[in-house]
């Protein structure tokens, strides 16, 4: 457990973090003439919720002291992904507050590492924000800061991870131990999650539970417009004929379930059971997706869809959605991979770590991996 590095806040009971074996902690300071004028929304370390946040300035302090006392090592996130005149003001006040106290800033842009380049502080750490999915991107940070630590993206490709931590054997690393479900990569994500001052919760669960699937155009649109043989009436008849790919129909059936429409998740069924079994496995990702969702469902086409799919083999994944927070057997494997590496010095989990980490407390260190037996079962 001391390579696990866990985010704390005024809540965090660091006692008993302490005696697991954390050994690693961050923390996001929000003060209080700032969260008067700003909220937390803006916060200058990309946490939305005020309970996230230290507020008392005693209380972090005492924190920082018990820490250190039990040998272990604590860094302040000014984690935001962008930094205005304002943001950067009180930044730098933080940062008064606290680089004597903590063993290193994580910043994520390029205005805080260069604050912290300017005041000559050696113990810069790269959020993954920065969004280090090469070598020659590691090269390029690695040349302007000479950062202390590089946080990976959680989402890169463990074959790109390991990649990078190979060609830059003596830099210190760290990195996720599992994506989360967001589709997209976090280091190009400039959206606010809202969760206090907007009424829906986050901006993009809000998009996916109002989204509507558009009608796509055949995919044998040319050679109809081509076949010499249909009038333009035929032509116009196929053209507007409906036509949804696996990805449309699949988000067709998950907003007609949120809807409670059984009837137009059945005529989706009807219509997937149409298709080919080479065009259902033409893109890995969705026939997983569809796989889950069939799983899901009590329609008796679905059963029988999935039926028919269960024969279909498909190689080992190697990208992060496979390692998924339910799958002990893929964590572990991920934990293997990360140990192989020395200088991959911390691995941290989604949410924080407040309470999944509790997780690695249940691997059983002989279980093997097999893709075929994980929560994606073909």
């Amino acid at each position: 457990m001391n390579k696990v590095i866990i985010g704390i806040d005024e809540d965090t009971n660091i006692t008993v973090l302490l005696n697991q074996g954390i050994k690693q902690f961050y923390f996001g300071y929000l003060p209080k003439e700032y969260y008067e004028k700003y909220s937390s929304q803006t916060s200058l370390n990309r946490r939305y919720r005020v309970k996230e946040q230290f507020t008392n300035l005693d209380k972090i302090y005492e924190t920082i002291d018990i820490i250190h006392k039990n040998n272990a090592t604590i860094y302040l996130a000014l984690n935001s992904f962008t930094s205005n005149t304002t943001m950067l003001e009180y930044s730098k006040k933080i940062y008064e507050l606290f680089y004597k106290k903590v063993d290193a800033i994580i910043v994520a842009n390029i205005t805080m590492a260069q604050f912290l380049k300017s005041q000559n502080y050696s113990k810069i750490v790269l959020s993954n924000l920065f969004g280090l999915y090469t070598t020659n991107a590691v090269k390029f940070f690695k040349g302007q800061f000479n950062p202390y630590k590089f946080i990976l993206p959680r989402d890169i490709q463990i074959k790109d991870l390991e990649t990078i931590v190979s060609s830059f054997p003596d830099d210190k690393f760290e990195c996720f131990l599992f994506g989360d479900n967001c589709r997209y990569s976090e280091s190009f994500c400039f959206s606010e999650h809202g969760y206090d001052s907007v009424g829906f919760g986050s901006l993009c669960n809000f998009a996916f539970t109002n989204k509507k699937p558009i009608q796509s155009a055949s995919a044998s649109f040319k050679q109809i417009v081509k076949n010499r043989k249909l009038n333009d009436q035929e032509k116009k008849e196929l053209l507007n004929k409906h036509f949804l790919d696996l990805n449309s129909l699949l988000d067709e059936i998950e907003l007609n379930r949120y809807e409670f429409n059984s009837q137009n998740i059945a005529k989706c069924l009807d219509r997937i059971n149409r298709y080919d079994i080479n065009y259902l496995k033409e893109s890995k990702k969705d026939f997983i997706r569809l796989l889950n969702l069939l799983k899901s469902l009590e329609f008796p086409k679905a059963k029988e869809i999935l039926n028919k799919l269960k024969a279909v083999k498909f190689e080992d994944m190697d990208y992060y959605p496979t390692f998924h927070k339910l799958n002990n057997k893929a964590i572990l494997a991920t934990i293997r991979i990360f140990e192989k590496h020395k200088n991959i010095v911390s691995y941290k989990v989604p949410s924080r770590g407040r309470e999944l980490y509790k997780l690695l407390n249940e691997l059983n260190e002989n279980e093997t991996y097999d893709y075929t037996k994980s929560q994606y079962q073909l």
